[in-house]
């Protein structure tokens, strides 16, 4: 009979092993990571929700305000959480739609606010999309010379939002009048319209929100 080939003993793993021991480590530490991952994913946080919409330059009142708990998960820091930790005095510095979450960074002061309220007069019902908060675009409406019967729509603010809306008295005693916040350095240009009592539509922008200032 030929020699048997010799038989290959397996070794018994060391517990010394480097590699044993840093291939626990891993383990362990990977499942502590998913742990806490999972615990803080399901942790929820007080969070400050918009009842109605707050445009630039409103207060930051509780009134406007409703607490509610949600899982914000690594985003705790971007949403403020209660009134205490909005400083004296502060203002919206961008819309915040109703419903939405309040960021720590649409919060400031009144000096933050670089749009200015102006009433535009309104013949006739405006669009179902020109809401308090909803961003519009101001129309300029003028013949396109004295002598002319030629008139010219040329968008006059691309980006204006709405404060407010006065539907007149119940006897359609009073024209409507909107209330809109433009860039301070298109005020003159607005004002310059409204003195020639020339036509400027106000024309919502369906689906946009308000934008930072």
């Amino acid at each position: 009979m030929g020699a048997t080939a010799p038989m290959m003993r397996l070794r018994r793993p060391r517990w010394k092993d480097p590699r044993l021991i840093v291939g626990i480590i891993l383990v362990v530490a990977s499942v502590l990571m998913g742990a806490l991952l999972v615990s803080r994913l399901s942790e929820t946080t007080p969070v400050l929700v918009a009842r109605s919409p707050i445009v630039p330059g409103d207060p930051i009142d509780a009134a406007d305000l409703v607490v509610v708990e949600m899982r914000l998960g690594d985003q705790t820091e971007v949403y403020a959480g209660t009134m205490n930790s909005i400083p004296a005095g502060a203002v919206a510095t961008r819309t915040v739609q109703e419903g939405e979450l309040l960021p720590i960074s649409a919060i400031g002061q009144a000096t933050d606010v670089t749009l200015r309220p102006v009433v535009v007069p309104v013949d006739a019902t405006v669009a179902e999309s020109v809401v308090p908060g909803a961003t519009v675009e101001l129309w300029h409406t003028a013949p396109t010379s004295a002598d002319s019967e030629e008139v010219q729509a040329v968008l006059l603010v691309p980006d204006a939002v709405v404060r407010r809306i006065d539907e007149g008295s119940s006897l359609g005693m009073r024209s409507m009048a909107v209330e809109v916040l433009v860039p301070s350095g298109s005020v003159g240009e607005v004002l310059e319209v409204l003195s020639k009592d020339e036509r400027l539509d106000v024309i919502g922008v369906p689906g946009a929100h308000g934008l930072a200032p």
